[in-house]
């Protein structure tokens, strides 16, 4: 027989869960079947809610976010942890399937004479305060050399990440200046975004995958192609959809967004590469 109080915060149980704070009605102590019974239906639910996410995430531009603010949100994973889970994906995948190539680089890389000696050209009046920047970098460069740039791409690949956080609230207050009547709220842009950009780790990832196992060149650039246009009709679409507004106007903003996200990614990118080699 269930409890009729609970035992994490004595509310009033009128079914299997706590109506306060979701605590299962169940205090017994089972065995481990019944333990591991409960983990495996944890783990298909889970499941369920990932695949239920990941198809609308690829194939409905601009679905996720619209489900979102209608209230239909436990069925799918949470915006900030999707973008967690393509973002990792893809950054795992292209640290794991980019090894190959990036030793073949380092070996081609160490049959050469180094020239430590070409780092002592690098000048910049580059500073942070106080902190002149050129020593750093100069140690950087012959840190680069002596490894064909493998950890210096690896930093770079670690703060892009990081740099991103920054990235996406700022496009959000791009796109709210755009969308200024009628007046929607900076969480609709900022998620819009998100699920934007967890779509892109999620084609990138796709993309990585077939450039693994794909060896001709012809189809791969055909595949290059074919990726690159879905990706730009996705952005478009999604920004049609969720806002509703003519395809005249969306193709307007779309253009402005498209150069605005030019410029801030080279500054964001640029950013991070020094800030990595500085940290080198």
């Amino acid at each position: 027989m269930l409890p009729t109080i609970c035992a994490n915060c004595n509310a009033l149980l009128s079914g299997r869960y706590c109506s306060s704070c979701g605590q299962r009605a169940d205090t017994q102590a089972h065995s481990l079947g019944h333990f591991l019974g409960e983990a495996t239906e944890v783990l298909t639910h889970a499941d369920s809610r990932v695949w239920g996410t990941l198809w609308p995430l690829l194939a409905q531009p601009g679905f996720l976010t619209r489900e979102y603010f209608a209230g239909r949100r436990a069925r799918y994973l949470q915006p900030f942890r999707l973008y967690l889970i393509m973002s990792v994906l893809f950054f795992v995948l292209s640290a794991v399937l980019g090894g190959g190539q990036a030793s073949n680089s380092s070996s081609a890389a160490a049959a050469q004479p180094s020239g430590p000696q070409d780092c002592a050209d690098v000048t910049t009046n580059l500073h942070w305060g106080h902190y002149q920047l050129l020593p750093q970098l100069q140690k950087a460069c012959r840190n680069i050399r002596a490894d064909s740039g493998r950890q210096f791409s690896e930093r770079v690949v670690h703060n892009i990440g990081r740099a991103l956080f920054l990235f996406l609230p700022l496009m959000a207050a791009l796109m709210k200046l755009l969308y200024w009547r009628p007046r929607r709220y900076y969480l609709e842009h900022l998620l819009l975004l998100i699920h934007n950009h967890a779509f892109a780790f999620l084609l990138l990832s796709i993309y990585t995958l077939a450039t693994h196992w794909i060896r001709s060149n012809s189809l791969l650039d055909v595949l290059f192609l074919i990726a690159s246009w879905y990706l730009v009709r996705y952005l478009y679409r999604s920004m049609k959809l969720f806002y509703g507004q003519s395809r005249r106007l969306t193709l307007l903003k779309f253009a402005l967004v498209g150069c605005a996200y030019l410029v801030c990614g080279v500054i964001t990118l640029f950013a991070t590469a020094l800030y990595s080699a500085a940290t080198l």
